[in-house]
């Protein structure tokens, strides 16, 4: 199944802030080992324009310890990552139901994987899987399990200022069996559940109105026994390692969700009281999910050394930027902030993270002009991204010159392939064309959705192709239509409502060159709007969706890159950029944001000493 591309194109509004602090000190009682630990609840009234906001944090407990102290012993403070959600309440955390981002960052925390997607190495990692292998015939996957990572929940002892986790029972290779089969059961409505039609039966079952156990037992996935797992695909499919890494695949404990008293709502349950279950690196100590403690039976060094974290649920972004002022957040999203009149030593602090939505324009290859590779390069080289980045987007965006982002398995640098805007090459194609000159084209119609956006982003390109290529306005007639129309005008069998070019987007489903080079880009194994024929390229992405070998995968998107972006690519597309938050990070921290997929709060590093030196300063 093929996603449709979409038009992400969105206004941001903003509000001015001012921000007063009042802290009052408000303790309670817990119980460990019939002594009293009374942690810190930290009350913040906030009035931001005009509005007074009550803002209530949880600083970490001291509690005492179950073992008797020593005179020498010292009580080191907890290491406490703050941050923000904006949002009423917490967020949807059922790994096979929410695709909420917040939630997706909370399972990433609580839920183990068989494998987990690294934000450094752009790689693949073991985590509840030790080790696989895929059989002879590219479709058995076989993956060989830990047995020392448990389903947990808060105990009720407490060592060295932590609750110490409890073991209910290991994770098991039929949590992940369960999983699977409630994802691809339609009634459980999992967002993305296509991806996982790679798996033998899983689509069958997803179409039907009602699963029975039956019908279940017959999609691919089998436990061998409690630390063998079989996952048997419908094809060749070395990319499916990356969708291991995906929050809807994480396991989840079947005698949980088919208790009576919980049901399917499992969540509801919890947040009313009901324990909750949780396998990650972090385990959740309230119903309301403000405070994550590390799991003290994870197994797994921590690359960062954050053992708290601290959730503030705010209603406003500004609100957020007002507690970070403060240094009371460690980093929030300020993507929809206006930060022009902030001060240079708050700018430095901004970093930008590219999404993994990339717009660009589409060539129809049965156009009088396109159906030529020269012009098809020509005019895509002719296209200034940064200035479109700059015009359009206020610079919150990455210009782009080859097709794969980063961010997922086998991307490539983003100004490693391709010409991007390059003039001089530009015409130098179009003079090498059958028409030599942009004064003998015939008329391009070029096609857009209705927004008011695309309609300036058409314009600005369109003036790029009048001033890098001597074309006039008129023989270049922007076409505006509703998106419904330009998806339904655009498709290969849609005759003369095609139009010449017209711009779309693709966002990630997995973050693997696969789910961009098969999914988008093949003559075949896509919608292929373009009517593209088939050529050396598509057997090359075939090849590297089933290569095993990470370096191999590589080296056959370079190739992959080069014949299509290349001086002599087809360019069947012209990239120009991908859509970008901007966070801000207070100098304190050290973390590799998630591209795609959830945050991992164990990566994140904390200067304690500096943290606690600025917030002494105010």
């Amino acid at each position: 199944m093929t996603k449709q591309p979409t038009n992400l194109h969105t206004i941001n509004t903003f509000w001015g802030i001012a921000a007063l602090i009042i802290s009052t000190i408000l303790l309670f009682s817990a119980c460990q080992d019939s002594q009293e630990v009374p942690p810190i609840i930290v009350t913040e009234v906030f009035n931001v324009a005009g509005e007074e906001l009550i803002i209530t944090r949880i600083l970490e407990p001291t509690p005492t310890a179950t073992s008797v102290p020593t005179p020498a012993e010292e009580t080191t403070a907890p290491v406490v990552l703050d941050i923000s959600l904006v949002r009423n309440g917490a967020p949807d955390i059922d790994p096979q139901k929410t695709n909420e981002d917040d939630g997706i960052d909370l399972i990433e925390n609580l839920f183990v994987g068989l494998t987990r997607y690294n934000h450094v190495t752009n790689q693949v990692e073991p985590v509840l899987a030790r080790e696989w292998e895929m059989g002879r015939n590219g479709r058995t996957w076989t993956f060989h399990l830990r047995d020392d990572i448990f389903w947990v929940r808060p105990g009720l002892r407490v060592q060295d200022g932590f609750i110490i986790s409890e073991a209910v029972r290991p994770v098991v290779a039929s949590d992940v069996v369960f999983a699977i089969q409630r994802a691809c059961s339609r009634e459980t409505d999992t967002p993305d559940a296509f991806i996982l039609f790679l798996i033998e039966g899983c689509e069958q079952v997803h179409q039907q109105a009602g699963s029975t156990p039956a019908d279940l037992e017959n999609i691919g996935v089998k436990a061998l026994n409690d630390t063998t797992l079989q996952i048997d695909l419908n094809r060749p499919a070395a990319y499916f390692l990356t969708v291991t890494s995906m929050w809807f695949m994480r396991p989840l404990p079947r005698e949980l969700l088919e208790d009576e008293t919980i049901g399917d709502d499992w969540q509801a349950a919890f947040q009313s009281g009901t324990p909750l279950l949780t396998s990650g690196p972090f385990m959740p100590l309230d119903g309301s999910l403000t405070r994550l403690q590390r799991n003290t039976l994870w197994p797994i060094p921590f690359q960062g050394n954050v053992q708290i974290v601290q959730i503030s649920y705010l209603e406003r972004d500004d609100i957020a930027f007002s507690l970070w002022e403060e240094k009371l957040l460690d980093v929030i999203d300020v993507t929809a902030i206006d930060l022009s009149d902030e001060p240079v030593a708050t700018l430095q602090q901004v970093q930008m993270v590219g999404e993994q939505t990339m717009f660009y324009l589409d060539f129809n290859f049965q156009s009088g002009v396109f159906r030529e590779p020269t012009l098809r390069r020509a005019f895509s080289a002719a296209i200034d991204r940064d200035v479109l980045v700059e015009e359009v987007y206020e610079g919150q965006a990455v210009p782009m010159r080859h097709l794969i982002p980063p961010g997922v398995v086998g991307a490539l640098p983003v100004d490693e392939i391709g010409k991007g805007y390059n003039p001089d090459f530009a015409r130098l194609q179009l003079a090498e064309s059958g028409f030599n000159s942009c004064r003998f084209l015939p008329e391009i119609r070029f096609m857009v959705s209705s927004s008011d956006l695309s309609l300036l982003q058409a314009e600005l390109i369109r003036q790029m192709w009048v001033e890098e290529l001597g074309c006039t306005e008129d023989q270049i007639v922007i076409e505006q239509v509703p998106f419904g129309t330009l998806l339904a005008n655009t498709r290969p069998d849609a005759g003369s409502a095609r139009a010449d070019v017209w711009e779309l987007a693709w966002a990630s489903y997995y973050p693997d060159a696969h789910n961009w080079a098969g999914d988008l880009i093949h003559c075949e194994e896509s919608e292929n709007r373009e009517n593209r024929p088939c050529s050396e390229v598509d057997t090359l992405i075939r090849q590297a969706a089933q290569a095993v070998d990470m370096a191999e995968r590589q080296a056959i998107y370079r190739q992959v890159e080069t014949l299509l972006f290349g001086d002599e690519g087809i360019a069947p597309i012209a990239p120009l950029y991908l859509r970008a938050n901007s966070v801000l990070v207070q100098n304190w921290v050290t973390f590799q944001p998630a591209i795609f997929g959830g945050e991992q709060y164990d990566s994140y590093l904390i200067e304690v000493d500096r943290k606690e030196l600025e917030r002494s300063r105010g």
